[in-house]
This record gives structure tokens, C-alpha cells and sequence, in this order.
């Protein structure tokens, strides 16, 4: 057997020339030099396990290093003694298998062998994938464990589904594995069965020797990163069985999704409506696109597919009833005046996930599938999905319906297959905090109540938007933040009952509950049935209202797809996710206010909005301080966009808190999981 000890000695020399070339330390790695101070670390035995081969990443000391080329291929002359001990080792790997197991220390989610460094050699060589091992993992310290929070993940991971194989790179990986499964691993997580743990196992080998045969066709990436993009997508059958073309067949399906997710810089933000609309080709600004006979849209149709004989079909997919929802009925808004500007030349559908509405009669649809199916029958064109719940079913359906465009109402989600979009509120948040700061100011409390939904991207910079326009107008004033969608959450009477008489609510001008409460108001206690809230015991006075214009982002994204230009390689980027991202400048939001205002402030709000549309005014420009301090110095470069969308800070003059997952409600919880700023993902361990 000395031939095949000389073929791995081979590739053991070109792998350490190679290591040499680039300058690389051309052995095999030692935890000795890795962690110095190992032995003084907590241990514990994990006992007999079969562990994967690609994950032994070195010798436990120095004393083995120099056999063996970083690859495990041996180093040593074909004449030596190490030689033919391999060569025997080989021959009973093939007879009859390796008689013992070996010795290893674990570190990191990488393991180091203390015994049986040729055996790996062996395994290597005939690209078996386990091997049996005894090990010892080693406990980092807290400042370790803190500068790698994915391995925090992965105990968390292992602790309930023992697993060593799935190696995953970015953070939240494995906790969505586990939540696309219908399981946690938080710390009152219950072990998996050992069916499960067997069946995910399972598929992720399969998965793994796969993607492994497209290798040059598919991103290099950790395979557990790539391994949940692939059950985003085909959740319902990914565990099971499959003939491995099947399966080759959806990889490639899938595959700028794994680009993206393998992409750092993973979003293309498309922040301005007339590059949207202007990308590849020379037209009216979208701000001019009026209806009627003799309107731009008239002379456009004709040169392009859709008319009124054959309207662009868009559906709109909810998963709540328009009149039980401010949100999805600000949509609908939006929707009726998509149809009503193109008049004719679009028509629109909701399908609506829910029971039957209790108003009107009529029925929902089962699922999300179901509504999509019907929608893609209809002979939809496009499909709106208006929440960030949706963003995981919105991807598995356009990854089925390649020829449906699919856009989810979210940011900085990054599908190829799904484009996003958004709206820039808290322009709109910062002047509606200088209403608010100039009633605190007048009614000398200097105090603000602030409800928020929950902490997704945007958010947070909706709230320091608000405090520093706030600041501006009342220097000492202080913003008492609140959420609604905290577990039993009681925000409008815990600010009422705390003395508050400057609130800004929900983001609204429509209140499923009836209720006045929106926007910026002042309320102040009446007596029983004097008030013009629900419980009438409050009188509230509208001072502004921030808005979301749905229908004009829809009519510009809407206008890309008829003239020509939604694929345009200017705004479609094979290699990253297209989101949009409007404000004020594209009508995409906007501010309401009210005759109740002193027309000072007016006047002071009106100027500052039009700088804002123009581009010379921006809130987060300037010296930023946080609750911990300085965030940015006055002379430091701008925040980018992305700075703003994933804010996790607040501004120094708000009194409060970004809420854990744990304090969420369900709904909640489920939109954060996708959708959540940072600090808001985190659990209480």
C-alpha cells in the first residue's frame, strides 16, 4: 500500500508549496499556539462521537505539526517508518475499519487531535466523512464567547439537536434553522427527538454532497449559511428523501440567493424614484405622469404592452382584513389610488389570508399558497406583499413563479428573487417631533410620550428623528418612548396616567378601534363622556400627523414595469438585493398639520420640509449622541443610508428602551426574527 502513501505524500508536498507561495504557515495548526492558555480553561467530556472529517482542523500539540502538510497529507519520505505505519492503517481501514477511536479536543466548533493524527490522514485521503472520536471540548472564556457570537449560537444549537456538522458563519443562522423546523433553541428549549436530530442530519448531508458536485457553479460559503437558504425555500419536503437531481435541480434554482447571502455588501439601495424610473432610458420625471387622454401616460401605452385591452395585473396579498389593520388599510389606500391614477391600464386584486371577514362575509383564503396560486391564475403580472411576515413565503413563491415579479413591503432583506421596498418616514417623524417639541415647550412640561410598533429596521430612526427635531424646537425637552406590541402592552393609558399630555401615536390617520389617538396630539383628562376618545374620559387635539403615500410608491414601481425599466441592469444587481427606499422627495411620505399648530411653527416645519425634499437637510447630519454617548462628531463623514436603517442606539433625550424578542408578542416576535434590528434579536439567556 506504499503507492497510495506516496500519492498522498503528493498532494501533501503541493499543498505545502502552495501554503509557501502565499506566504501561509505550510503545517498543520496546533491548539497549543492557537490558545495558549487552553489547559486552564473549563473542559468537559462529551464522549464517543462521530465527528465530521472537514472539521478537524489541526493537532492538539507541536509535536506532530511538521508530518503533516494543513490538508492532513503526510509529509514525511516513503521510506520512513510513519510511512508504513500509514500504510498499515490504510490496508485496515479498507479490511476491516480503524479498531479504535481517536482523541480530540474541541475549540470553537473545530476539532485537534491528541491521538490518531494518522488515522485523520487516512480518512482524508479516502474522503471518508466521519470518523469516531472521543472528545473534550474546551470552554472559552466570556470575551471570547462574546467576540463569537455564532459559536455562542451553535451551543445553544447543539444543547438541543447534537449536531457538530452544521457550520454556519452568520449570526441567527442556526436559531432560524430551528424556527423554520418549528423548534427554538433558547434556554428553555426541550431537546429535539432523536427522529428529528436524525432527519435533519440526514438531509444535511445530502444537501452537502450536492451542492458539493455543483462546486465552481455555486458561491464558496459556510454550507450551513447556504444550508437555510435552502430550507427558507423548500421548508415543506427540505428533510425529506429526494433523488439527488431533484435536489441539484433546486440548488440551481436557488442559486443568486445563495450569491447574495454570500455577498457582504448584500443590499442595493435604490434611494430616489427617478432613478428607478430613469434607469436605461431618457423620460418625464415620475412627479409629472398625470391620467386622461392627453396625459404622458396616454402617449407611453401605446409603444408598450399594456393597454386597456390587456392591463398590467397587480396582487395585492394581506394577511389580515384592510378594515381590522391600519397598516394593510393604508395599503389598500394605496392600492385604490394605483388603480384609479393608471385607470385602465392597471388592474388590481387582493387575496386576503384569514377567515371570513365579520363585516361584509366574505372569505378569506387558507393560506399563503392557496392565495398566491389563485393570484398567479388571475394572471397577475406583479404581487405585492405587504408585510415583512410574508418576506420568507414571498421568496418560496417567486422562486416557483419565475415569470410573477414579487416585491415584499420591507427593508434590508436580501433576495434576489424578491425586491423590496420601503418608505423613508422618519423625515417626516423628525418634523412632526418639531410639532411636538413646540406644544411641550408651550404647555411647559417639556415631556413627550412616543408610541412605537416594534423595533425592525427603520424604526429606531423613526424615534431619533422625532427626539432631535424635537430638541431643536425645546432643547430640555425628553421623549418617554413606549411600545404597543409588548406583551400586554398599555402604552396610551400608562402615558396618560404618568402625566403626559404631548403623545405621538400610531403612524395612521385610519384607527381600527375608532379612536382620535394618531399622529402628534395633545391629551388632556375630562370628565366621563366629555371626551372624543373610545373611553370618553380623554380629550385629544390632532397637531400633525407623519403619513405613508403607498399609492405613489406603488404608481413609480408600478411605472418601471410599463415602460420598461424595473429590469434594468441599473437597478437589478445580479449580485445583490434591490430595496427600495423613498421619502419625501418622491411624495412616497409625507406630513399632515393641523389648524391646531401656531402658524410660527408652521412656517418653521413648512421650510425644513422643503429642504428636506430638496436634498439640503438631513436629521442625522451633524454631532449625534446617544443614551452612551457620542455617536458621531459634528466634522465626521455622513451616516449612510444603512447607518440610519439599522440604527440600535437612541438619542440621548429619550427615556427608554429597544425592547429583547422575549418582551414582544407573537406577531411581534415573528416580524423581529426577520426584520429586527440588532439588539431587539437578542433573547434573555
Amino acid at each position: 500500500m506504499i503507492d497510495e502513501y506516496i500519492k498522498a505524500l503528493k498532494t501533501g508536498e503541493k499543498e505545502y508549496k502552495s501554503r509557501l507561495a502565499a506566504g501561509e504557515y505550510p503545517y498543520l495548526p496546533a491548539l497549543d499556539d492557537i490558545c495558549h492558555d487552553h489547559e486552564t480553561m473549563p473542559q468537559r467530556s462529551m464522549g464517543l462521537l462521530e465527528i465530521p472529517v472537514d472539521l478537524i482542523t489541526g493537532t492538539k500539540t507541536r509535536a506532530r505539526q511538521n508530518s503533516f502538510a494543513p490538508d492532513f497529507m503526510p509529509l514525511l519520505d516513503a521510506d520512513t517508518e510513519f510511512a508504513s505505519k500509514w500504510s498499515n492503517l490504510y490496508q485496515a481501514q479498507l479490511s476491516e475499519g480503524f479498531n479504535s477511536p481517536i482523541k480530540a479536543y474541541e475549540y470553537l466548533h473545530r476539532f485537534y487531535v491528541q491521538e490518531g493524527n494518522k488515522r485523520v490522514s487516512v480518512s482524508r485521503f479516502l474522503e471518508m466523512p466521519t470518523i469516531m472520536a472521543e472528545v473534550i471540548r474546551i470552554i472559552p472564556p466570556a470575551d471570547v464567547m462574546s467576540e463569537n457570537p455564532v459559536y455562542a449560537e451553535f451551543l445553544d444549537f447543539y444543547r438541543v439537536a447534537p449536531i457538530y456538522d452544521i457550520v454556519c458563519e452568520e449570526p441567527g443562522t442556526y436559531a432560524e434553522i430551528a424556527e423554520l423546523l418549528g423548534r427554538s433553541i433558547g434556554k428553555d428549549a426541550e431537546p429535539w427527538s432523536d427522529e428529528l436530530v436524525m432527519d435533519l442530519k440526514s438531509a444535511y448531508w445530502r444537501f452537502c454532497k450536492v451542492i458539493r458536485t455543483l462546486q465552481g457553479k455555486m458561491p464558496s460559503m459556510a454550507l450551513g449559511d447556504a444550508f437555510l437558504v435552502y430550507l427558507r425555500v423548500f421548508t415543506g419536503d427540505a428533510l425529506a428523501a429526494q433523488p439527488e437531481k431533484e435536489m441539484e435541480k433546486k440548488l440551481k434554482s436557488i442559486r443568486n440567493e445563495l450569491v447574495i447571502t454570500h455577498n457582504k455588501d448584500k443590499v442595493a439601495l435604490v434611494e430616489s424614484s427617478e432613478e428607478a424610473v430613469n434607469a436605461g432610458s431618457l423620460i418625464t420625471k415620475a412627479e409629472k405622469l398625470v391620467t386622461g387622454p392627453d396625459s404622458l401616460l396616454s402617449k407611453v401605452i401605446p409603444a408598450v404592452a399594456y393597454s386597456r385591452k390587456n392591463p398590467l395585473k397587480a396582487a395585492f396579498i394581506y394577511d389580515k382584513w384592510p378594515e381590522n389593520s391600519n397598516w394593510f388599510f393604508d395599503h389598500e389606500e394605496g392600492r385604490r389610488y394605483l388603480e384609479k391614477t393608471y385607470d385602465g391600464i392597471v388592474k388590481t386584486e387582493i387575496f386576503v389570508i384569514s377567515r371570513e371577514d365579520s363585516k361584509t362575509g366574505e372569505k378569506g383564503y387558507a393560506s399563503f399558497d392557496d392565495a398566491v396560486e389563485k393570484a398567479v391564475s388571475w394572471g397577475a403580472d406583479v404581487v405585492f406583499t405587504p408585510s415583512v411576515r410574508q418576506a420568507n413565503d414571498t421568496l418560496r413563491a417567486a422562486i416557483k413563479y419565475d415569470n410573477v415579479r414579487f416585491l415584499n413591503c420591507s427593508i434590508n432583506l436580501a433576495h434576489q428573487s424578491v425586491r423590496t421596498y420601503f418608505a423613508k418616514l422618519y423625515e417626516a417623524k423628525f418634523l412632526a417631533g418639531m410639532v411636538a417639541g413646540a406644544a411641550a415647550a408651550a404647555d411647559g412640561s417639556h415631556r413627550i410620550g412616543y408610541c412605537s410598533g416594534m423595533p425592525v429596521y427603520g424604526t429606531i430612526a423613526c424615534i431619533n428623528a422625532f427626539a432631535i427635531g424635537a430638541a431643536m424646537v425645546d432643547p430640555d425637552v425628553k421623549i418617554h418612548l413606549d411600545w404597543s406590541r409588548k406583551q400586554d402592552a398599555h402604552w396610551w393609558w400608562d402615558m396618560v396616567d404618568s402625566g403626559l399630555h404631548v403623545l405621538s401615536a400610531f403612524d395612521s390617520l385610519h384607527n381600527t378601534d375608532g379612536s382620535s389617538a394618531y399622529g402628534v396630539c395633545t391629551v388632556e383628562r375630562c370628565a366621563p363622556g366629555e371626551g372624543n376618545d373610545l373611553s370618553g374620559t380623554c380629550l385629544i387635539t390632532n397637531l400633525a400627523a407623519p403619513v405613508y403615500r403607498w399609492g405613489k410608491l406603488y404608481e413609480i414601481i408600478v411605472r418601471t414595469i410599463i415602460e420598461g425599466t424595473y429590469s434594468s441592469s441599473a437597478v437589478d444587481k445580479k449580485d445583490r438585493a434591490t430595496n427600495y427606499w423613498w421619502g419625501m422627495i418622491s411624495g412616497a411620505v409625507d406630513i399632515e398639520l393641523s389648524e391646531n399648530i401656531s402658524p410660527y411653527t408652521k412656517k418653521l416645519v413648512e421650510v425644513l420640509r422643503r429642504d428636506i425634499i430638496g436634498a439640503n437637510f438631513n436629521p442625522f447630519d451633524g454631532e449625534l449622541r446617544s443614551q452612551e454617548g457620542i455617536v458621531r462628531h459634528a466634522d465626521d463623514a455622513p451616516l449612510t443610508s444603512m447607518d440610519v436603517i439599522t440604527m440600535d442606539w437612541l438619542n440621548e433625550n429619550v427615556i427608554g428602551e429597544i425592547p429583547k424578542i422575549d418582551a414582544l408578542d407573537d406577531e411581534a416576535k415573528a416580524t423581529v426574527k426577520y426584520s429586527g434590528v440588532e439588539k431587539s434579536k437578542t433573547t434573555d439567556r
